[in-house]
């Protein structure tokens, strides 16, 4: 994450973003990082999936498409999620679309669960990731990095 940070600070390269692809919730209400761009490459069709313990996720089917609206194939892209999955796959989709420099947050923004039976914080997100990197955050919103169903917002 503080690498990620770092590229974004750097004046050597311009046209640096961060490309957040959780769902519009998970940016909205768990925070995200100050200039992060939120694109999902998923949503969450409010079902829940009893075997896999977790939500149903459905892809974006425009996730592509609207990176290209706001991004130039040569823009250097750093993709974030929660935890590194959905970025892996998100990072893979615009390699394959032609983006030439895409990099892949893989701590995530919130890190991964604390597997110490023995710690406080045994199965909370508190081990690496971009806010326990205490890199800039936020809860506030600006529509011109929130992803809205009009096409309108999350221009870089």
């Amino acid at each position: 994450a503080k690498e990620a940070y770092e590229m974004l600070q750097s004046k050597k390269q311009k046209n640096v973003y961060l490309l957040d692809v959780r769902t519009p919730q998970e940016y909205f209400f768990v925070g995200h990082a100050e200039e992060a761009i939120n694109i999902p490459f998923s949503f969450m069709e409010y079902r829940y999936n009893e075997q896999k313990k977790k939500p149903v996720m459905k892809s974006n089917p425009s996730f592509v498409a609207e990176v290209k609206k706001r991004s130039k194939k040569d823009d250097v892209l750093i993709v974030s999620c929660r935890s590194g999955k959905r970025s892996t796959k998100s990072v893979e989709a615009l390699s394959k679309a032609g983006f030439k420099k895409v990099y892949n947050l893989v701590d995530g923004f919130e890190g991964d669960l604390d597997k110490k039976t023995n710690s406080p914080t045994f199965g909370q997100r508190t081990v690496n990731g971009w806010k326990n990197a205490e890199l800039p955050w936020t809860y506030s919103l600006s529509p011109k990095q929130m992803y809205l169903e009009t096409g309108q917002g999350a221009t870089p």
